[in-house]
């Protein structure tokens, strides 16, 4: 029985409204008080006079940096899902169209790692391209050889009595004639 997993935040979307809404009204609190602390600390310039507001745009600064962090956050899923959506078309289209010339390449790299996989497991081998399995033994012998290395089987088909065609080893009837092997 697979067990369904709980949504991570049953809040989530009454979090993204909150966020949505004050990033933008913290955000502009702090562009305020930045302004018109800034404002006071240029126009002191020439006077005898403190800055008076200064102290806003030192509030103002932090404001700005937590409203833009909310508006971030309340809008990070609408982002990501049209990134997402932008993206992945072309990904996929740029995948194929790179996979198209290497399918035989793939092939060849799985058919290896079979083998190795195989080997390394103790059990079946694989043969290699251009080998000969024995159907006695299951050992791997070069392509040219007659008989096995191992256990000294034919290796090599042979002749059909009957018409001459070429026989494979083991073969119990000619595939030519349909002979049974003598």
């Amino acid at each position: 029985m697979v067990k369904s997993l709980p949504p991570i935040d049953p809040h989530h979307q009454q979090i993204q409204g909150v966020l949505r809404v004050l990033g933008p009204v913290v955000l502009g609190l702090g562009i305020i008080g930045t302004a018109v602390g800034l404002v006071s600390f240029f126009s002191a310039f020439g006077t005898q006079e403190l800055p008076r507001y200064f102290w806003a745009a030192i509030v103002g600064l932090p404001l700005i940096g937590i409203g833009a962090a909310m508006i971030q956050l309340g809008y990070y899923g609408a982002v990501f899902r049209y990134f997402s959506g932008e993206v992945t078309p072309v990904a996929r289209d740029t995948f194929n169209a790179m996979a198209e010339g290497t399918q035989s390449g793939m092939e060849t790299v799985a058919q290896a790692l079979g083998r190795g996989f195989s080997s390394g497991m103790a059990g079946n081998i694989l043969p290699e391209p251009g080998c000969i399995c024995c159907r006695r033994c299951r050992s791997l012998n070069p392509a040219h050889a007659r008989f096995c290395n191992q256990c000294g089987t034919e290796l090599q088909g042979s002749t059909c009595t009957a018409c001459g065609a070429a026989m494979a080893p083991g073969a119990r009837f000619c595939n030519h004639c349909g002979k049974p092997v003598g």
